[in-house]
């Protein structure tokens, strides 16, 4: 028996437990030997709330609500570990599976997407000025031509330390712009470029030059960077557009420019000299205002003029062919916030640079992991494979010799990969299964299981690199034990039979009712000469439902005699009509989507109660949650004896205090 000063100590220990030792961080609740702290629940809250404002101002029953089903789910997780599901070698294999799927895409997210993104954004900050010099060499040239293209690259760099770069560039440069732009590509910023160039370009300052040949897929590159500024975003500008009737206007369009220059010196507001001059008719409504654009958007000249001008100020004017512009710069845009850019530049990584970035990500792990590729049993594949077969093909890999099939093809790290096991990993891969295996096809396909192998591998500690990962871990690992253990412990426990659906029916039967409802039939055709022929039939005494069976166009209806069945007068246009006709009335035809519809009314039936087999599927369900609302009661007040679950609700007036916010 538990005598009066043993309940004092149990007392005493559980108010120790649930004030936290006197710190600012309570126990709000304790099951047996786990706690759930204050800094817990508001993390767990604002996670699954909308975030920690919508917790601080969340009220109190509201937290209340929030950890009792906080509480539910470690009640119910801790009974699924005490009995061992856990340790369940289903349960073990899905979690395995999901962690090694989960942990390359996280790592990938984290260790490749993420930083990407954000050098997009770093670089975006400043707007470079580059010359380039190109020698042409295709993506697949022989070793022979690239090595001559290489040669000749080494040499120009030679040269170019001792000529100026743009002479150099026109008499070297095998890019057609270098006739007008000699080299000179003008300012540009990130996206505008191939990625390697772009790398390039952003790993120099300002007069040095690249000193080894930078290859793209148009060839190698010489590079020399002319100038780097902070990128002010897009210039917002108005204009007045200047232009002639013909070509001979030239002279006129000069001095009317002259003239709209010496108004706005002497003061002349530059919306008055819009309405007077501007042929510009879309923007005059707006005071000439032409939106935003982006300096690498512009033409090289254009660009240099506004991005010279100063906030507020009036450009000097700018002629082109078809006339000039007087150009107002009304400010810069600036460079938005990260959160306000991840997600087109997000979309910019992953077209332009993630194919190359993985390619790399992939390399250095393969050095870091010792990757092998023992290629004299790859030559010995080559050889034994069938290259007409695929591996859909039932049969091909029986072509392998077994003393073949068992020897070593991959290794990394603590991996060591069989023949026999790597074709096993083909035959899976929906991606490989329509490739010949051909030389080239198979070793495309090692590439790629090699590539996999490394990220598993890598993969195998994301949790020691990643706290977060290891969070993400433990509550897909809690879900996985939830879900079991409610299928055992609820669902299965759930008695269903023909006795006790009769007396929940009896008790509930008038939650399950029928509306109104209406019968009836159509004819429908899609062309005004078939619905004439159908009424034709109808005027000549001809039976509804025989012309609805022989004509009806409507999909499915005309097995059916074009017979719809009971239809609530909600359920459509027809039904609706049809409600409102007599029983055995025949509408005209009229006109219904594509096509004509003639009705008629076979029937009515009044709102009523479902008998027990018209509510079947509803009633049943409605059950099996009753039930198992009852059930899952039963077993949580099972657990919070078994453990012992005390609460210190006060805890939570405390909760999303300014000490307890999170910092970034």
């Amino acid at each position: 028996m538990i005598n009066r000063l043993t309940i004092a100590f149990l007392t005493a220990v559980a108010a120790f437990w649930l004030t936290g030792c006197g710190t600012s961080n309570p126990t709000v609740a304790a099951m047996g030997d786990e706690v759930i702290s204050l800094k817990e629940f508001e993390s767990s809250y604002a996670k699954n709330n909308g975030g920690w404002e919508k917790g601080k101002a969340a009220s109190l029953e509201e937290r209340q609500r929030f950890l009792d089903l906080l509480v539910k789910f470690r009640l119910k997780v801790k009974e699924a570990r005490r009995i061992g599901l856990d340790k369940d070698p289903e349960v073990v294999a899905e979690i395995s599976g999901y962690e090694q799927s989960l942990a390359q895409s996280y790592m990938l997210d984290k260790e490749l997407v993420e930083p990407g993104v954000r050098r997009l954004y770093d670089r975006k900050q400043f707007m470079l000025r580059a010359s380039h010099i190109l020698l042409r060499l295709p993506e697949n040239a022989s070793p022979q031509d690239t090595l001559r293209v290489w040669n000749r690259a080494m040499e120009l760099i030679g040269i170019a330390a001792k000529k100026s770069f743009d002479t150099l560039a026109m008499t070297a440069s095998e890019d057609q712009s270098v006739s007008f732009n000699r080299g000179n590509l003008g300012f540009f910023s990130v996206g505008r470029m191939v990625p390697a160039f772009e790398d390039a370009c952003y790993a120099l300052e300002p007069g040095q030059m690249t000193q080894t040949p930078v290859r793209s897929p148009f060839g190698y590159h010489l590079i020399k960077l002319l100038d780097r500024q902070a990128n002010r975003g897009a210039v917002q500008i108005s204009h007045i557009l200047v232009r002639g009737e013909n070509p001979a206007d030239t002279a006129w369009i000069r001095d009317t420019v002259s003239v709209i220059m010496a108004k706005l010196r002497a003061g002349v507001p530059f919306n008055t000299l819009v309405a007077e001059y501007s042929t510009d008719e879309n923007s005059v409504m707006r005071g000439g205002d032409i939106g935003a654009y982006e300096r690498d958007r512009l033409p090289q000249d254009l660009g240099d003029l506004l991005y010279a001008t100063p906030k507020d100020s009036i450009a000097p004017p700018y002629f082109a062919p078809y006339g000039a512009h007087v150009f107002r710069v009304n400010g810069f845009t600036g460079i938005p916030a990260f959160s306000e850019l991840e997600r087109e530049l997000k979309q910019v990584y992953q077209q332009l640079r993630y194919a190359s970035d993985y390619a790399n990500y992939t390399h250095r792990l393969k050095k870091q992991y010792q990757y092998t590729l023992h290629l004299p049993v790859v030559f010995k594949l080559h050889a034994q494979l069938d290259s007409t077969l695929t591996p859909s093909d039932s049969l091909w890999r029986t072509a392998i010799e077994p003393t073949l099939a068992s020897e070593l093809l991959i290794s990394a790290g603590a991996q060591r990969l069989t023949v026999d096991t790597v074709l096993l990993r083909i035959e899976k891969a929906a991606e490989f299964r329509s490739m010949r295996l051909t030389p080239v096809n198979i070793d495309q396909m090692l590439e790629r299981i090699g590539e996999s192998v490394v990220l598993q591998e890598h993969a195998n500690t994301a949790a020691s690199r990643h706290p977060v990962f290891s969070e993400l871990m433990k509550e897909y690992r809690d879900g996985i034990l939830l879900y079991r253990i409610e299928q055992d412990e609820v669902w299965q426990k759930v008695v269903v039979n023909d006795t006790l659906l009769r007396a929940f029916h009896g008790e509930i039967q008038e939650r399950f009712r029928w509306p109104d409802r209406v019968n009836f039939a159509e004819i429908f055709v899609t062309g005004d000469s078939l619905v004439q022929v159908a009424l034709k039939r109808l005027n000549a005494g001809e039976e509804f439902l025989d012309v609805a069976e022989a004509m009806t166009m409507r999909a499915g209806y005309r097995e059916r005699r074009g017979i719809w069945g009971l239809q609530a007068a909600t359920h459509n246009n027809l039904s609706a009509q049809a409600m409102q006709m007599a029983v055995d009335s025949v509408t005209g035809p009229f006109r219904n989507g594509n096509g004509f519809s003639i009705m008629k009314v076979l029937g009515k039936e009044g709102a009523r109660m479902k008998t027990f087999e018209e509510a079947g599927p509803e009633l049943m369900s409605a059950y099996q949650e009753q039930a198992s609302k009852q059930r899952e009661q039963e077993w949580i007040a099972s657990l919070r004896n078994r453990y012992g679950l005390t609460l210190n609700l006060d805890a939570l007036k405390s909760a999303f205090s300014a000490e307890h916010e999170p910092t970034e």
